[in-house]
């Protein structure tokens, strides 16, 4: 009989204030025309690590070892303080924003990875920087203006964001986006 494999992650989903999401509505408008797929609001989260593939044999073990293996943090509340892109300059890929303080995300990263080790599942060697993403860019037709609305649109998404929760998630490809499901999940 075959494997069968469950797409997955492991993140910290996030809530947001209403004028982080007043700052999104309007760089969306700023962007209207161009392509770009925006994160539902409902599946913000921050990746810790993406595992891919993984068999369904060992969705529970990754569950188990979650519970018994990591220290559970107090809920916190950190500030973005950057609005940026990932990809080639003449290229952009993803829309994100990052945190003023990322010691949490480190250190919960560390744990995942140690975690991930005792299933089988070894640490990558890609590097790590905690974000947010608010969109995937398809295609741009002004890559100058492009630069200059992130610019002007940075401090606007100064607010705060609060993380409460550590899940294993399911991430199942659909037309629309994305559908995530909670496999595992430890509350702060």
């Amino acid at each position: 009989m075959e494997n069968q494999y469950y797409r997955t992650f492991i993140g910290l989903p996030l809530s947001v204030e209403p004028p982080f999401l007043q700052a999104r509505n309007n760089l969306m408008r700023c962007f209207e025309g161009e392509r770009i797929s925006w994160t539902n609001p409902e599946q913000y989260h921050v990746t810790l690590r993406f595992i891919g593939d993984t068999e369904q044999s060992l969705i529970k073990r990754i569950g188990s070892e979650m519970h018994a293996g990591m220290t559970v943090p107090d809920p916190a509340s950190l500030d973005v303080v950057k609005l940026d892109s990932f990809g080639p300059r003449k290229r952009p890929r993803v829309i994100w924003v990052g945190f003023g303080e990322t010691d949490l995300f480190e250190s919960l990263r560390s744990e995942v990875d140690r975690v991930l080790e005792r299933c089988g599942i070894p640490a990558g060697n890609q590097p790590f920087r905690a974000h947010l993403t608010l969109g995937r860019v398809r295609g741009l037709r002004d890559l100058h203006n492009y630069y200059l609305t992130l610019e002007a649109m940075e401090q606007k998404f100064n607010s705060t964001v609060r993380f409460e929760k550590l899940v294993f998630f399911r991430s199942i490809p659909g037309p629309r986006g994305p559908e995530y499901r909670v496999l595992e999940e430890i509350l702060f």
